[in-house]
């Protein structure tokens, strides 16, 4: 029996891939691409990699187009981004400031991604730590950013400092 399900798989992501090697290491770029979940290998093999549980681990490739381009380089860099990962937590929480839709990092957007720090972890290399920057495409569709409740004023006319509340100092 023949099996259909890759008959229609994606491309080989395009573009340099950018390696995140010493802290301060920075890439940014508009938003190209964002792949659907890929298989994590175990490093050098073909075999998908597993957490602690024996679950499958997943990747995903960000590709951003940068100012690096010259007549010999296309300018298009790629990013490995494990799921679940320490990056994948920098990028959401940078979307989430942007007041960006929850998913993935919108085609069109700014994303800016600095391996900031490491810190040790207890599986033996020290666990690299993110910071990334995010601005939403001109054309996106934001979250409404509720107002803040105000508060309310004295219906009477009138208006006193709280009460027992010490004098401020140019008051005295």
């Amino acid at each position: 029996m023949h099996d259909d399900t890759n008959d229609f798989a994606p491309s080989a992501p395009t573009g340099k891939t950018f390696k995140f090697s010493n802290v301060g290491d920075t890439v940014d770029g508009y938003v190209e691409n964002v792949s659907q979940r890929i298989p994590l290998n175990k490093f050098g093999t073909d075999v998908q990699d597993t957490d602690r549980d024996g679950n499958p681990r997943w990747q995903r490739v960000i590709t951003l187009a940068t100012p690096e381009g010259d007549d010999t380089d296309d300018g298009l860099r790629t990013v490995w981004m494990p799921v679940g990962s320490q990056m994948a937590t920098a990028i959401g929480d940078a979307m989430k400031r942007a007041s960006a839709a929850p998913g993935n990092p919108a085609p069109g957007a700014f994303l800016k991604l600095t391996f900031a720090r490491t810190r040790p972890s207890k599986f033996g290399n020290p666990a690299k730590i993110y910071v990334a920057e995010y601005t939403q495409p001109a054309n996106a569709q934001t979250k409404p950013v509720p107002e803040p409740a105000a508060t309310p004023w004295p219906t009477n006319g009138t208006w006193a400092p709280p009460q027992n509340a010490a004098p401020a100092s140019w008051q005295q």
